[in-house]
This record gives C-alpha cells, structure tokens and sequence, in this order.
C-alpha cells in the first residue's frame, strides 16, 4: 500500500515508518522542511513538505496514489485548525488512521472501545476530532502511555528521579495512580495492522490495563541510579513546574481493556513491560 504518515519524524510516527517500510509499503513522510535541505526521514520513499497548521499544504501532500494516510503527529492546540487538518484525507477520498490516546477516556476503572469520551482538559476537543475521523471513514488508535525505546514518559519520570534523588509520581489527595501502557514497537504493529485491514472503528492499544505508578517510579529510580523508592508528588506541586494540565494527566487513573481490539486484529502484543523497560531493558 502507499500511506502517507504524518508526523514522521516523532516517537510514534518514526516506528511507523520503519514498521510500514519492513512490511513493504510505500511510505511517504509528511515533514517539515529540513534547514539545511537534506531528507529528514532517509527510510521514507519520499517527503512531502508542510506544517500540521496548514491544511491546504496536506491537502497538496495527498498524492492521487496514496491509499491511507495516518495521523501520528500532535494536534496544534486550535480547534479549527486541527478539525480542519483530519478532515482533510476524508475530502481527498483517503482514509485516515488518527492516533490517539486513552486520556480521551478520562478517569475510568474498566473502559472499552465503546465507552464514552470524558477528555480530561490537556485533551480537551480530542473527542470531536475522532468523532470527526471516524464520520469520515477512516479509525481512530488510541496508546496507553507508550514506552519503549528509551523514550516517552518513563524517559521524563527517570529524569525526574535523578533529579530528586528518588521516585517520584503525581498524586491527588495522596492516591496512587494507575496507568495504561503499551511498548512503542507494538503500538506500530496495531497501527500498521489497522492501515492493512481495519475498519471504521476505535482501537485501543493497550498491553498492560492498570499499572500502579508507584511501582513505575520505583523503576525510573533505577534506571536513573538512585534510591529505589516512590515518593509522591503533589498535584498542586507538580503543576507548578509541569503546568496545570499536563500535571492532571500524570495524576490520572485509569484501567482501560484492548479486548476487542485484540480479537479483531489478531493483535499480540509481545514486548517487555514498563516496569522491566525502565528497569532493565531501553531506559537503563
């Protein structure tokens, strides 16, 4: 197939290239123009130049041959403009593939594919872009928070660790959170399965449902070579050197199934968990 993947140059989207390239399609990599001219995405059949606030640039990206475009890059924060830039393979007759994520669910102990949308604030109109996405024809992944790769989140609680010289988790009202997870070579399995054979429809790629954070920082500790414990860190603390929204997310609780998904994808995800990532494996 010939995809074109926006967002090629992130955490997400450069596994996907490579993921897409390995499984023989023909990956065209939306990216903005490298300062010095040179390729930005060397794995990538080719590049098409443009800004995720620009949806007459996508548009003129979207070749008459590509046959999928997904959707791994971040929305730009402006409603208008990000409605705008989804809708844009649906009016080119393509179908997108729009990555996500479970903080679209909110707080919740036990959510599915069919559970409704309560984003939190950081992501607050998320919803109506997969309403809009899925309007359209095209499917919606939502990742537990990815790791893998020495990347992501886990990537910020080690350095946090080191930092303060321990383990250190968001906790409102001192409670300990639970997170979903999914490794980032998985997450593109899911992702690369949805482009070959997916339907219009919400995925959810998630490999472990409800990790106490706790024993995550104890593992970033670890890995960043301090004291092995978890302390928490207060809400209101957090949010003054994370800012308001992004400290509510880390705060979040959630217990989130990939059941469905699962069953009709034949997806296995098979890599090592957060806790033995971070604690042995790409953070160390």
């Amino acid at each position: 197939m010939k995809v074109l993947v926006i967002g090629a140059t992130g955490y997400i989207g450069a596994a996907v290239v490579e993921l897409l390239t390995a499984r023989g399609h023909e990956v065209t990599a939306y990216v903005r123009p490298a300062a010095d001219g040179a390729r930005r995405v060397p794995g990538a059949a080719r590049e098409r130049h443009g800004d995720l606030a620009d949806p007459a640039a996508l548009e003129s990206a979207i070749d008459a041959d590509v046959d999928v475009v997904v959707h791994a890059g971040q929305l730009t924060g402006d409603r208008e403009t990000d409605l705008a830039v989804v809708g844009v393979p649906a009016a080119a007759g393509r179908r997108l593939v729009y990555v996500s994520g479970v903080w679209v669910l909110g707080a919740t102990d036990g959510a599915d594919e069919d559970s409704p949308a309560r984003p939190i604030p950081l992501v607050a109109y998320r919803d109506e872009v997969e309403r809009l996405v899925l309007g359209g024809g095209g499917s919606v992944v939502r990742p537990g928070v990815v790791h893998g790769k020495g990347s992501g989140i886990p990537a910020l609680l080690r350095d946090l660790a080191a930092q303060r010289g321990t383990g250190v988790y968001v906790s409102a009202a001192g409670e300990v959170p639970t997170w979903t997870f999914v490794h980032v070579d998985d997450l593109a399995e899911l992702i690369a399965a949805v482009v070959e054979r997916g339907v219009p429809a919400v995925y959810h790629a998630v490999s472990e449902e409800a990790v106490p954070v706790s024993g995550v920082a104890e593992a970033a500790a670890r890995a960043a070579g301090v004291k092995e414990t978890a302390e928490p860190w207060p809400l209101e603390e957090a949010a003054e050197a994370l800012g308001a929204g992004f400290a509510e997310a880390l705060a979040l609780s959630q217990r989130v199934s990939a059941a469905r998904t699962r069953a009709a994808l034949d997806w296995r995800p098979s890599r090592p968990g957060v806790v033995a990532d971070l604690a042995e494996g790409s953070y160390v």
